[in-house]
């Protein structure tokens, strides 16, 4: 109904970085500005990648059920990772990542980045060195998926990509589920492919109580909600609510999704008011 020629709508204001919810085709044919709110995000998101590679490294979930049921002598079977030295791959060179970037140096980690459409130089600036996803994949020690979800980048991790890394490597989506191929993960992961995993998105949401995920000690899941914090609603919220303000008082929003709508008669004509 938004997207009708008629529609008074002018601008659909949506909250967090990614926006594959929304048919961004239509609203522009139709001449509505979409806005999201990525200024808002970087921090929080790059702050649960930041505790899913802790909490794997530190094997927490395992150690908490030892403690809880009383198993206090097998603690010394379960030694954790340390982080120094280690490397962490990051598959995505934007906001979120730049900021998980600029948080891990901190723990002296190895930075690697894949994304062909980074700034190679920027991320040098923060540490990180650009290199192809099966590189990546080859040497993390951690791999975070941070990039966006669209035609290029649906199923970009694979059974071909699980197949490089090592046994002792940790996987991390916070972007989006169907980034990932979630049948290959599973196959990895009791295959012993790889060490274990840390997912806050995942391929169908709310997640299947049949998911073979879900019977995993060596994954930790999060119902897509990590990052949801005063902090993160309150920034989405005021961002979200400026782009309103900025199409109200007929300017244009800062974080415009579809630019191209902007060359719109319905657009320009509300434009042409300020």
């Amino acid at each position: 109904a938004v997207a009708r020629a008629d529609c008074r709508v002018r601008v659909v204001a949506r909250h967090g970085v990614g926006y594959d919810s929304v048919d961004v085709s239509a609203m522009t044919n139709a001449g509505v500005v979409i806005t999201n709110t990525p200024s808002a995000m970087p921090r929080p998101v790059a702050t649960i990648a930041l505790t899913f590679i802790l909490a794997l490294a530190g094997r927490l979930m395992l150690k908490d059920k030892l403690t809880r049921s009383g198993r206090w002598h097998e603690r010394m079977d379960t030694m954790g990772m340390g982080l120094t030295g280690r490397t962490l791959g990051v598959i995505g060179g934007g906001r979120i990542a730049k900021e998980l970037l600029r948080m891990a140096r901190t723990f002296d980690l190895q930075l690697l980045v894949a994304d062909p459409y980074a700034d190679e130089v920027e991320l040098g600036y923060l540490g990180a060195r650009t290199v192809s996803l099966d590189e990546l994949m080859r040497e993390a020690d951690f791999v975070v998926v941070c990039c966006l979800l669209n035609s290029e980048t649906h199923h970009l991790v694979g059974a071909p990509q699980f197949a490089h890394m090592k046994p002792t490597a940790y996987f991390i989506n916070v972007a989006r589920g169907p980034i990932v191929d979630e049948a290959a993960l599973v196959a990895a992961l009791r295959a012993g492919r790889i060490a274990g995993a840390g997912l806050d998105v995942f391929e169908q949401e709310p997640v299947d109580p049949r998911n073979p995920l879900l019977e995993m000690d060596n994954v930790l899941l999060t119902p897509h909600s990590l990052c949801w914090t005063d902090e993160c609603f309150g920034n989405m919220a005021a961002t979200g609510l400026q782009s309103i303000v900025d199409v109200a008082q007929a300017r244009k929003p800062q974080f415009v999704v579809n630019p191209e709508v902007l060359v719109h008669p319905r657009v320009q004509n509300w434009l042409r008011r300020a």
